[in-house]
């Protein structure tokens, strides 16, 4: 087994330990490969669909796609919404954009959780500076009050059984 494949392998481990423990409020709803390189991830939490006028519309189910593609993990994952949400960091594509610099340290379900935080627009990991969507990140500018949107929280309690270190590669 090469060294992208235990990374899988691990990742989906320590991925179903996270939805396990999550009480229901991640789901995997499916995944392709063996082991698995792409998901359907569904949280259940807060998050902003659209708004209206001056106010939100809020939507209490997100699905992504996350893609591990052939370079993964020294490459970052492609994240993409499949429902509607209004965010600075979200192209009008549904594209996530998950910002210029990635660290092949960074776990699956790290990923996960980022992700979850940006549905709730958690300021931590909203990026502002450098949004993907102008009008959203004009909304959430003169909004910031209403952050986050959720408190729901997701964490990775266990680390994966085999860490691969930089001698791996």
């Amino acid at each position: 087994m090469g060294i992208r494949e235990k990374r899988l392998e691990n990742d989906f481990k320590e991925l179903s330990q996270l939805v396990s423990d999550s009480g229901s409020t991640l789901v995997i709803v499916s995944t392709q490969g063996q082991p698995p390189h792409q998901y359907v991830i569904e949280y259940r939490c807060r998050g902003i669909e659209r708004k209206q006028g001056n106010e939100p519309v809020f939507r209490t189910n997100h699905r992504v796609e996350i893609n591990l593609g052939s370079n993964y993990p020294k490459d970052k994952p492609a994240a993409k919404f499949l429902t509607p949400i209004f965010h600075p960091n979200v192209y009008d594509n549904l594209n996530i954009c998950l910002g210029s610099y990635w660290t092949m340290a960074e776990t699956l379900s790290e990923l996960i959780i980022r992700i979850g935080k940006i549905i709730q627009y958690s300021e931590d990991v909203m990026n502002l500076k450098s949004p993907a969507n102008g009008e959203a990140k004009s909304w959430a500018e003169n909004n910031r009050r209403r952050f986050p949107v959720d408190t729901q929280t997701f964490k990775a309690t266990k680390k994966p059984s085999s860490v691969i270190v930089w001698n791996d590669l």
